[in-house]
């Protein structure tokens, strides 16, 4: 694996402006920057919640300009309230939004839990199971995902196994408490898998319900994995970077 050190430095050099100077801390705000974060924290959890320590971590390595957009829904429960319904619209419109007013930005998007549910269901096409209603297309264009050059899951309800973006303590053959329908798999996979990880934890009863679960498994993410997500994150940024420079 890439050390942190060596993948901060290339995306340094492939991002670098022409001031050397400390990162700012990363604010909240829809204006156009180089590199855009936009976070969809789990149930229950106040914004920005994880993953935005994951991002933060990216952008003191960066000099770019960055900053990061909470997706804005209730993070209630699911099953009772209409906090799914209200996340997949808004994070499609947010997604969609941010790509049409800042074409010459690029995205990155990471969620977490009922985040990841809502984010997913906006990029690959949602419902389809008893609480999700109705199964729905891709809220998201396929001209304004293609602004998105890196997308990060973690503890995923729609987790899907023996999937190449997989990432986590064997999640494998693991499946999420609301298995995608095939249609939406395929949607997902045609347009995100090669800028996407799916982190799960088997035993994380949420991304793979056929194991025990365990709270502790669900909420372990950002202990475990903050540094290997920052490292993946300023790798598909300078790889993005330097295409476009090669290209150019």
């Amino acid at each position: 694996m890439f050390s942190r050190a060596a993948l901060a430095a290339a995306s340094l050099q492939l991002l670098a402006q022409a001031s050397f100077a400390s990162a700012a801390a990363l604010e909240n705000s829809t204006a156009c920057v180089d590199v855009h974060f936009m976070i969809a924290r789990g149930s229950t959890a106040a914004y920005p919640g994880f993953p935005w320590d994951v991002f933060s971590s990216v952008a003191e390595n960066m000099t770019a300009t960055t900053n990061y957009e909470d997706i804005i829904y209730p993070a209630t429960n699911e099953t009772a309230t209409d906090s799914y319904f209200v996340g997949r619209t808004n994070a499609g419109a947010q997604i969609n939004a941010y790509a049409q007013a800042c074409p010459d930005s690029k995205i990155v998007v990471g969620s977490y839990s009922q985040g990841a549910l809502i984010v997913g269901d906006a990029l690959a096409g949602g419902g389809g199971q008893e609480y999700l209603g109705n199964a729905t297309d891709p809220l998201v264009s396929v001209a304004n995902g293609q602004k998105i050059i890196a997308n990060i899951f973690f503890g995923n309800p729609r987790h899907v196994p023996y999937e190449t973006y997989d990432v986590g303590e064997n999640p494998w053959n693991a499946t999420g408490k609301y298995p995608r329908l095939q249609y939406q798999i395929d949607n997902f996979d045609s347009r995100y898998s090669n800028i996407t990880q799916d982190w799960c934890n088997y035993g994380d009863g949420v991304c793979s319900v056929a194991f025990p679960d365990s709270l502790s498994l669900h909420t372990a993410y950002d202990s475990l994995y903050l540094d290997d997500a920052a490292e993946w994150t300023l790798h598909k940024i300078g790889a993005h970077a330097h295409a476009n420079a090669t290209d150019a």
